[in-house]
């Protein structure tokens, strides 16, 4: 199997969309993905081939990189824009991996950790990227997302043609609050049983 982690839109949403709800007493600035639960979340007991996780360059003294280095996740790390902003490409990169993938190695699985389905009018984006992936090369398609946050059009594809899981049934395991709440040990309840 092979993963494809976009960082920057689970960890937004997950700050600005379900911790509000979850958990609004939570200092927002406190708020942080449980890296290690969430890869332990989607891999299972399956073997990895390769693991992707695409995401800004960090502030210089932030660890949190050579942590997934060591988790044997290979990173494609983009500058932000001049105003702090992350650019497109951050996306962009993480699908050119997802397509060199399809072509690459015969179809496998799948596990995409995203909600973005952003530029399916233009034919390009997660959604247009992982149709081609699914009925040109026959790969097996799992989707990792943030229910609150998650394109309804990609949803409603993986829905029918995959495998999806909601990651609000894994808040406790997959977000922690620094200095406050450790995330639990991940389990596995929604997470369809292999074959």
């Amino acid at each position: 199997m092979y993963i494809f982690w976009d960082n920057s839109n689970i960890h937004i949403s997950g700050l600005e969309q379900v911790r509000p709800i979850v958990e609004p007493e939570a200092p927002r600035e406190l708020y942080r993905t449980h890296f290690e639960n969430l890869f332990k979340l989607v891999k299972r007991d399956r073997i990895v081939d390769c693991a992707y996780l695409s995401g800004s360059v960090p502030p210089p003294n932030d660890q949190l990189w050579d942590y997934l280095t060591r988790l044997n996740i290979k990173l494609q790390l983009l500058n932000k824009t001049a105003d702090g902003k992350e650019q497109e490409s951050v996306d962009m990169s993480l699908q050119a991996m997802m397509l060199r993938t399809a072509i690459d190695f015969p179809p496998s699985t799948m596990a995409i950790i995203t909600g973005d389905g952003a530029g399916k009018q233009l034919g390009e984006g997660f959604l247009t990227d992982i149709k081609r992936i699914k009925e040109k090369f026959g790969w097996e398609i799992e989707l990792y997302a943030w229910d609150a946050s998650c394109n309804m059009k990609l949803k409603q594809y993986i829905i029918e043609n995959g495998s999806y899981t909601r990651l609000e049934d894994y808040y406790d395991s997959i977000t922690f609050i620094q200095k406050d709440r450790k995330g639990s040990e991940p389990y596995y309840r929604a997470v369809k049983p292999l074959t």
